[in-house]
């Protein structure tokens, strides 16, 4: 029952998960990511341990089709899972299991994949892969949230999505990115809609990034509020 982006940035190698969908908490169980190694999302009854051990395999040089596989031979639900994996080299591999709800599927392109379940119809799939492809020249955090609001826009999940979130990480550090929406404070039935507030929790951070992720750590005397004045001047 979620709709999810995961990709990787070919201009400095980060990789990222964007995801929305209607049960709660969904970025606490379905993303897994690990800078400069790999990022998974496992989804559509989704198992965490398969994000992690597929992460660990990453790390240890096995393909994403080969983890993939493996990954198959562990979990004997695997036929309910919807699991996509996209390496630090950009190599994919994604499977989208048989005992999905309706409707279930993927589209891959260069670096990224496009993936959902319990769905409306196909063409949020289609929706999600034309966004990032045509966004390119966007910066990678507002393609992925481009992308997931194309979801959106094509009908994503027929209730409705109550959680949503975004990883970002480049090689050689923590994530950057790493935002949520747990519950959204408007439910669905009522006019609000995860990916709407999401949108405006990445709006209000993006700003931040790069203060958080490079400047800070060697700034301690600088809060958040004088480094954005100062950059607005």
């Amino acid at each position: 029952m979620t709709y999810t982006v995961i990709a990787r940035d070919p201009q400095d190698n980060a990789l990222g998960i964007c995801l929305a969908t209607s049960p709660l908490g969904v970025a606490s169980r379905c993303p897994h990511l690990r800078p400069g190694v790999g990022a998974i999302s496992s989804q559509c009854h989704s198992n965490p341990k398969l994000g992690m051990l597929g992460l660990d395999m990453l790390s240890n040089g096995v393909h994403p089709e080969q983890t993939l596989e493996l990954l198959r031979s562990y979990d004997r639900h695997f036929d309910y899972r919807q699991v996509g994996i996209v390496s630090i080299t950009g190599e994919i591999a994604v499977h989208s299991g048989a005992n999905g709800k309706a409707y279930t599927g993927h589209m891959t392109g260069k670096d990224f994949i496009v993936m959902g379940n319990g769905l409306v119809s196909r063409k949020v799939v289609e929706a999600m892969h034309e966004a990032y492809g045509t966004n390119s020249g966007e910066a990678f955090e507002e393609r992925l949230m481009l992308t997931i609001e194309a979801g959106f826009a094509a009908g994503g999940e027929p209730i409705g999505q109550r959680s949503a979130g975004m990883i970002v990480g480049a090689p050689g550090g923590r994530p950057r990115v790493d935002l949520r929406v747990d519950v959204t404070p408007v439910p669905p039935e009522n006019g609000g809609d995860a990916v709407i507030e999401l949108r405006r929790v990445f709006d209000a951070y993006r700003p931040l990034i790069p203060y958080y992720s490079s400047f800070w750590p060697d700034n301690p005397e600088v809060q958040w509020t004088e480094w954005l004045e100062r950059e607005a001047s």
